[in-house]
């Protein structure tokens, strides 16, 4: 196992690097690296377990909890409740991405833009919306800005209309 060079990530079925420093966990277990020097976490690769760790703090158990009730109303069986989240309803498997969002002067903002990769997007606001990245697709993306003051004024407002669809969830 010591001279595989590369290995493909349980998570996001990527090829990576996976590299043996020398090192060894309290454990006994062997401290693999990628190119960067990014430590793999089991199967994870190093950038899957950013995305993971990022997801868990972004997103407190209230939050997730609140997703995950709502999903199973629907009539979804949560199969992940870890980044990637993953659920399944009528044997077909979907991965549910999480953004928060708020609304401004009628106009949803939402923190970042759907991932490519999910099939539900659940929208946090005080209550959560599932939609499909289609039904998503004309609403604001909400990006902060880091050192200059919000002027919301210059916000569009978009307005979002029921789409047909969204009954099948």
């Amino acid at each position: 196992m010591d001279g595989l060079k590369t290995r493909t990530c349980g998570y996001c079925d990527a090829e990576r690097s996976w590299n043996w420093n020398g090192q060894k966990m309290k454990d006994g277990s062997k401290v693999y690296m990628d190119e960067n020097s990014h430590r793999w976490a089991g199967r994870r690769c190093p950038v899957c377990e950013k995305s993971r760790v990022a997801a868990a703090v972004r997103h407190d158990s209230f939050d997730r909890e609140m997703i995950f009730q709502q999903l199973a109303e629907k009539g979804f069986t949560i199969k992940s409740k870890t980044h990637p989240v993953t659920v399944e309803k009528d044997g077909q498997p979907y991965q549910v991405g999480i953004r928060r969002a708020r609304t401004v002067d009628g106009s949803i903002l939402i923190e970042s833009p759907a991932d490519a990769r999910d099939d539900i997007v659940a929208l946090v606001f005080e209550s959560v919306r599932l939609c499909t990245p289609e039904q998503i697709k004309g609403v604001n993306v909400f990006v902060p800005p880091t050192d200059t003051p919000r002027n919301m004024s210059q916000v569009p407002n978009v307005s979002v209309d029921a789409r047909t669809g969204a009954e099948s969830f």
